[in-house]
């Protein structure tokens, strides 16, 4: 059998599973429903026994065995069929909250065909319509004339808190509970019974419950009985509610608990799993094989062989005169007919075919012959399953299976819907087979006999099968798509509506079906203004106004239609694109007088409002006279193709051809051109000024209401209004005349319909064809459809280029561009101006940068500094509050003809893409023309890549206060070009860089080949005139940070450099050449800038130890070496101070044995530990023995000890100045020793009430860049409190600020002597 059929065959097998009925008392179910749950809820879960391998034997001798099985649990009350207005409210309630699923698993557009196809093919395609299918089938079960939904079994659960549970257990069954197919005699009452004991742990141990099951089982059997112990307490693990709904189908009819309240319980606390595999394979599947066995001899007995059946057809001879009844007699439990049924449905639930078939074809003719109709369906019905399980008689099995449907639909009534079922088995039997076109028929078939929502449902899938078919079938496709959605919407189902009807446009729509996609258009602009969706809605709409096929009625409803949507939703705010009138937009003829200037096309395309702070401050204002238009163009202006040129006041004329394709007059109104205006002066409307003479005015047709308007539009758009009569056609001359000089462009044409919406329609003026083209090219429009215009009077226009701007450039990259000014007309031009976008990244230059080669004009020459100045002076730089305007040199003329060149430097800084727009102004030198100033616009976009990424970093010399260490970290965020870093400097005059070299190659007198290796290996980590960054690597490079003033002259707090007023500001120049080939053209520079770097510290003094750094001693001969060091105290505040120096002494010898206080032994004492040591090994004495009386005499001393007084005080430091401490300290051994056991106290004297917010008193306020630069001091609780000085009364006259810092580390080593 194939996947799909598998598939089929699984669903029957869950579908014809065993019913199992469950009676229990109410202490039961209120034990299970602490956890939210019945007891039946509780075990559907389940259900569903995978892997059980169990043998099964029934009428024949041959076992077979099966592999899964599955039980359907219900409770008593829920054996039974609900009413029909609850299964249909059922029913609508699963269609209507499918929508979203529905529309969910197309994964596309509807209206996308693909799309379609890709569901209904998918596996989970129909996941929704499987949902109502099943559900559909759920609310035909438990009928009185199959017994595939009769229980097989019962479970009566008593709860072991329940008082006298036996009497109990008998008292269930014997109660009003039980289902109506028991009481009417339909259902055999003799059912297998298992009596359960459901006991929850959370009332005691299991131990209580044996001696109430030893009774049940001397009551009921052995093998009846069982216990099901439960946990209701909360669970370790939450499982989530689809555990259940996901593994078992619930009830029509609700039960009597919530399920949307459902709280699971953990498997392992239950042993639900064992419990029901127990009861299937030892109870029920017995049971079944039993009633099979004993039936089949009963039959066999009664029935079989050739005097059975000649008893049994005399017997029924005369019953064929009986009359038709809608369901024929009434069989009770007991008759022949009635257990024969019995024995071919457990048959079929226990996967035994043949015997059921055997059954069914039997009791078939005695249902016939009894013309009880809807049992010989029933029979019939099951018979086409038995073959198709079978995969026997395809052909027999769909005749069976139509004969069930025939006589299904001939009893009528609610009967009827069991004919649907049969329909769903049969189609999903062809689907199965790939029968697609086969199943489309039969559902179709099945939809004309049902109601709305189901037929609709019917439809849709008819719809994909014939979709799915091979060829697709697409137009029935469509038709049925469309039938679907028709009975959607009488359901009022919208969203599925919308849906299908989606889906069916993309079949009829321009396929020359005009009036079943006028149809679907109309529904769709209902549904989507109904779902919310109201510019989808009017655009349904707007493709009915103008259909001219259908009749006046309908014509007229669409048009009120489409006008109720507008008018409740965009009214005339919304500009629609409206077929009606139609407007002929490829054929206008243009009227005009006269005709038009921008660098590029791509400055023509900006949009104006970017413009607006370009032009602020750049533009003088004017006043404006306008020629008349007698006056012809002037003949110096170019003539371009694509555009016309008018004067301001003078009409321009649009004839455009509106017809209405309708059999109904239509109404139109408000009629005018669309325009857009571009201005090309930047001042106040009204004000631009020309220089003839000022009694010329505009044309004295303009009336006064239209010269009051001239500030609020640059445009006059007179408007029309007209009736067009059914089918008729008119041209109408639609006037705009410009007001103000600019670009002025007709888009289009603008009209309200019937007083309601707002239509607009863009011209698409074609040009002629070019002869001799094969490809039907079209040429530019001729003059007299040229839809665009330069509104201005003579003027010189000036053709202006930028070159060598490179379109991509890397961040910090230099480029030099040339601004070329070329005037191709005879009037001179003056007063030229220039101002961008971006003034910090577009600079412009000194013109004789032009005579000099790239990058060498770069170079900074001390002679030519003062001329540079003078230079500079020359150009006015005047501010606007959108940047800068550099105004050309006094006397600049562009005469005509003539080209002026002009050097620009080019510097992005960030990455991204840079849109730069600069504007040119410039003023007529003539007396001849009517503007008296005009602008160029320029654009230019360019793309910055990211580079070289630098960060600066600042730190105090540990050895000389008056040198700094600079790190300057550089990161290549290129990710495939390589830059060389050729250059880092300060700028100013206050600091300079030099080149960071250990202190061994910095001492006087050391030379040698050593010492330069070690010099120029440290050269190329600090400056160097060529280091190679790759990419996306990182460099780090160190210098000295020097301070440039007079040795002689004293540092004081107003001269000092690393004040607060003092900061350095970084250059790095990197080139990048590509190729590295010798073409100086491909030189690329780049400058990158870290700025206002702060040298100032975190502390208010900075102090350093000098010491030497070796000394050679013979603690042989001496036990102790006495060096004298000196501490340096600068005093880096704006106030005097008084500085307090403590030397603080190392532990006592006991705790030197665990703390070795940072210093390193290296004579002949063993080497402290967890540290390494390279001393030499133990010298030897005079007599060739260690003298180790002397070593243990050093071990008990301490490392060193400070000589001097434990304290030091400076009671006066002023501000700037610096001190000197003499110390002296003594060393009892050869070793590594650090020197930092020292502290600095200090006062800051002479605080000023009128400083204290000048005052750096914490860290934060002391440094902008760096926290390493000085000595991280320990305040003490009193600075804390002088931090918010700043807060109290001015009153106050005096203040003290304290602080506190440990001494730096200083490593001093001591060596043995050898001699």
């Amino acid at each position: 059998m194939e996947a799909a059929g598998a598939a089929l065959a699984h669903l029957m097998r869950d579908r014809f599973s065993p019913v199992v009925m469950v009676l229990s008392t109410p202490r039961a179910e209120e034990s299970c429903r602490k956890n939210h749950l019945g007891f039946v809820d509780l075990l559907r879960p389940f259900s569903v026994l995978d892997q059980i391998n169990v043998p099964v034997r029934t009428a024949s001798e041959q076992p077979y065995r099966l592999q899964d099985f599955q039980l359907r649990i219900f409770n008593a009350s829920e054996i039974r069929q609900p009413s029909p207005e609850i299964a249909e409210e059922h029913l609508v309630e699963i269609v209507t909250n499918s929508s979203d699923d529905a529309v969910g698993a197309l994964q596309g557009d509807p209206a996308n065909i693909e799309v379609v196809k890709q569901m209904a093919e998918s596996e989970t395609q129909v996941s929704w319509f499987q949902r109502y299918s099943k559900s559909f089938m759920s609310t035909l079960a438990f009928s009185e004339h199959e017994a595939l939904d009769h229980p097989v079994a019962c479970l009566l659960v008593v709860s072991s808190k329940d008082e006298s549970p036996l009497s109990q257990f008998v008292d269930l069954f014997n109660g009003n509970q039980l289902p109506g197919l028991l009481n009417e005699g339909a259902m055999d009452p003799k059912i297998l019974k298992h009596y359960v004991l459901l006991h929850d742990v959370q009332d005691g141990a299991l131990d209580g419950c044996n001696e109430i099951l030893f009774e049940m089982r001397g009551a009921f059997g052995v093998n009846n009985c069982g216990v099901l112990p439960i946990n209701s307490g909360a669970p370790d693990v939450a499982f989530q509610l689809d555990f259940w709904t996901r593994r078992s189908s619930l009830p029509i009819i609700p039960s009597s608990h919530s399920t949307s309240e459902l709280v699971c319980i953990v498997s392992s606390d239950v042993q639900i799993t064992d419990f029901l595999l127990d009861v299937t394979l030892k109870q029920v599947i017995p049971h079944m094989e039993q009633k099979i066995r004993m039936l089949n001899q009963q039959v066999s007995a009664t029935r079989k062989g050739l005097k059975n059946q000649l008893k049994n057809l005399w017997w029924r001879k005369g019953k064929d005169d009986t009359p038709d009844v809608q369901t024929g007699p009434v069989y009770t439990f007991s008759s022949m007919e009635s257990q024969i049924r019995v024995l071919a449905d457990y048959a079929f639930m226990l996967r035994d075919y043949d015997l059921a078939l055997s059954n069914y074809r039997l009791l078939s003719s005695d249902y016939k012959t009894d013309k009880a109709w809807k049992h010989y369906a029933g029979v019939q019905e099951m018979i086409g399953l038995c073959l198709f399980m079978l995969d026997q008689s395809r052909r027999e099995a769909e005749m069976c299976l139509d004969t069930a449907y025939h006589y299904y639909q001939k009893c009528g009534g609610l009967t009827a819907k069991y004919a649907t079922r049969t329909a769903l088995w049969l189609s999903e039997m062809h689907k199965a087979r790939g029968q697609f076109r086969e199943a489309a028929g039969v559902l179709f078939r099945a939809s004309v006999e049902e109601l709305d929502l189901r037929a609709g449902v019917l439809l849709e899938q008819a719809a994909y099968c014939y979709l799915r078919a091979s060829p697709p079938m697409l137009r029935k496709f469509g038709f049925h798509l469309v039938l679907a959605g028709n009975r959607y919407i009488v359901c009022a189902q919208h969203k599925h509506a919308m849906r299908v009807y989606r889906s069916a446009l993309s079949i009829f729509e321009d396929q020359g079906w005009k009036y079943i996609s006028d149809h679907v258009h109309f529904h769709l602009g209902r549904l989507s203004h109904f779902l919310g969706s109201f510019d989808l809605a009017i655009l349904h709409f707007m493709k009915l106004i103008s259909c001219s096929h259908q009749s006046p009625t309908n014509q007229s409803n669409f048009l009120r239609e489409f006008l109720y949507v507008v008018q409740n939703t965009v009214g005339k705010d919304k500009l629609l694109e409206l077929d009606l009138p139609a407007v002929k937009v490829e054929n206008v003829c243009v009227h005009f007088e006269d005709h038009r200037t921008y660098a590029s096309s791509a400055a023509a395309a900006a949009p104006e409002e970017i413009w607006g702070p370009v032009e602020e401050g750049l533009l003088p204002a004017v006043t404006v006279t306008l020629h008349t238009w007698m006056d012809a163009p002037s003949k110096s202006l170019p003539q371009v193709k694509d555009f016309n040129i008018c004067v301001a006041g003078e009409d321009i004329g649009v004839d455009v051809e509106f017809s209405n394709p309708l059999q109904i007059p239509i109404d139109i109104s408000s009629i005018c051109l669309s325009c857009e205006f571009i201005h090309t002066a930047a001042g106040k409307a009204g004000k631009h000024c020309y220089m003839e003479a000022a009694s010329e005015e505009i044309d004295s047709q303009i009336s006064k209401e239209e010269t009051a308007d001239i500030d609020a539009s640059p445009l006059f758009l007179p408007q029309e209004a007209f009736s067009l009569k059914p089918e008729e056609k008119i041209v109408v001359r639609l006037m705009v005349k410009p007001l103000k000089e600019g670009v002025l462009k007709v888009v289009g044409v603008n009209w309200i319909l019937s007083g309601v919406a707002a239509g607009h329609r863009d011209f698409a003026v074609l040009g002629p064809r070019i002869k001799r083209s094969k490809s039907g090219a079209r040429d530019e429009p001729l003059p007299h459809q040229r839809l665009k215009f330069h509104v201005l009077r003579h003027m010189p226009r000036l053709d202006v280029s930028v070159h060598e701007l490179p379109a991509r450039v890397n961040s910090g990259e230099l480029h030099r561009v040339v601004l070329e000014l070329y005037n191709p007309s005879k009037v001179p031009v003056k007063k030229l101006k220039l101002k961008s976008s971006h003034s910090n990244s577009l600079l412009v230059g000194d013109p004789a940068d032009l005579d000099m080669e790239f990058p060498s004009c770069l170079e900074v020459q001390a002679q030519e500094g003062q001329q540079e100045v003078h230079n500079a002076e020359s150009f006015e730089q005047d501010s606007s509050p959108s940047g800068l305007v550099f105004s050309f040199p006094e006397g600049t003329v562009l005469e005509g003809g003539s080209t002026v060149l002009w050097p620009l430097w080019f510097h992005a800084s960030h990455a991204g893409v840079l849109s730069i727009n600069t504007v040119i102004y410039y003023e007529s030198d003539g007396a001849t023309v009517g503007l008296m100033y005009r602008t160029v616009r320029m654009t230019h976009t360019i793309q910055v890549l990211p580079a070289l990424c630098i960060s600066v970093q600042i730190s105090p010399s540990p050895m000389h206060l008056q040198q700094f260490f600079l790190r300057l970290d550089v990161e290549n965020q290129h990710l495939t070009e390589s830059f060389w870093l050729r250059q880092v400097s300060c700028a100013g005059d206050h600091w300079c860089l030099a080149p960071l070299l250990p202190p061994m190659v910095e001492q006087e007198g050391m030379g040698g080949t050593d010492a330069a290796e070690v010099r120029a290996a440290f050269l190329s980590a600090s400056v160097c005139p060529s280091q190679l960054l790759p990419p996306s690597q990182t460099l780090s490079l160190f210098f000295k940070l020097l301070a440039q003033m007079d040795a002689d002259k004293h540092i004081t707090a107003a001269t000092n450099p690393m004040s607060d007023s003092g900061s350095v500001d970084v250059v790095l120049i990197s080139e990048q050449q590509e190729g590295m080939g010798t073409v100086q053209d491909s030189l690329r520079v780049g400058a990158h800038h870290v700025c206002h770097c702060s040298v100032q510290g975190a502390q208010p003094f900075v102090w350093v130890m000098e010491a030497p750094k070796c000394v050679v001693h013979d603690f042989w001969t001496q036990p102790f070496c006495e060096v004298s060091v000196t501490l340096t105290i600068r005093n880096c505040s704006i106030f005097a101070a008084s500085v307090r120096v403590e030397t603080l002494d190392l532990p006592s010898a006991a705790s030197s044995q665990t703390t070795q206080g940072g210093w390193t032994s290296l004579g002949v004492s063993t080497p402290p530990s967890g540290e390494s040591s390279k001393a030499e090994p133990p010298r030897k004495s005079t007599s060739g023995v260690p003298n180790t009386e002397v070593m243990v005499n050093r071990a008990s001393c301490g490392p060193f000890l400070w000589c001097n007084l434990q304290a030091s005080t400076i009671h006066t430091l002023p501000a700037g100045a610096s001190a000197k401490v003499p110390l002296r300290i003594a060393f009892f051994a050869p070793g590594s020793y650090d020197l930092s056991r020292y502290r600095i106290s200090w006062t800051l004297l002479e605080f000023e009430p009128s400083s204290v917010n000048a005052l750096p008193i914490t860290p934060q306020s002391w440094s902008k860049t760096t926290t390493a630069t000085y000595s991280g001091g320990i305040p003490s609780a009193d600075v804390t409190k002088l931090s918010s000085a700043s807060s109290l009364s001015t009153a106050a006259t005096s203040k003290e600020a304290l602080g506190m810092g440990l001494g730096h580390s200083l490593l001093l080593t001591v060596v043995q002597s050898i001699t």
